[in-house]
This record gives C-alpha cells, structure tokens and sequence, in this order.
C-alpha cells in the first residue's frame, strides 16, 4: 500500500506541529453562542389543510410577490370572503 504521508511531506514539507499548551482553541468544549428564545405570543396556531400543488404554488408565489406571510394572505382572502357573502344574507 502506497504512503502518502510521506509523499506529501516530500512536496509540502512537514505539518506543522500542535502545540500542547492548554489554551488551543481545538482542545476547548464547543458551545454556541446563547440566543434570546422567543416566547409564544398566541397570535397564530397550527391551521393544516391538503390542497392541490397548483393551488399551492399559486398561493405561495402571490404571497411572496406581495411581500406577505401565508398566513396574512389567506388572512385577507378570508376577510374578503366575510364580506362578500355578508351581502348575501343580509337582504
């Protein structure tokens, strides 16, 4: 089986060598920096429903043109259906 080891070392030169202090950035625990969580604020809840991959794709493009959540689209599609059908039944 071929070395390349050393074969690297005969190009490159030699890795450099660690050194064994305790202050290697490599030696300390990882950890993430802390973010804020954000706290449920109630406005919204989980609202699933199948629709077909055109109608999707038709949403979700007219939401993203109109720089909207999907969620204030649809709210404005409903507020627009209140209305029209409160027409109706008002006679």
């Amino acid at each position: 089986m071929a070395n390349f080891r050393k074969a690297a070392n005969k190009r490159l030169g030699s890795l450099p060598q660690r050194e064994k202090k305790g202050g290697n950035v490599l030696d300390a625990p990882e950890s993430a920096p802390a973010r804020a969580v954000r706290g449920k604020t109630g406005r919204t809840v989980s609202f699933n429903t199948k629709v077909t991959p055109e109608f999707d794709e038709e949403f979700r493009r007219t939401a993203f043109e109109s720089k909207l959540k999907l969620v204030e689209l649809l709210e404005i599609c409903f507020d627009l259906y209140k209305k029209q059908n409160s027409k109706k039944g008002k006679r």
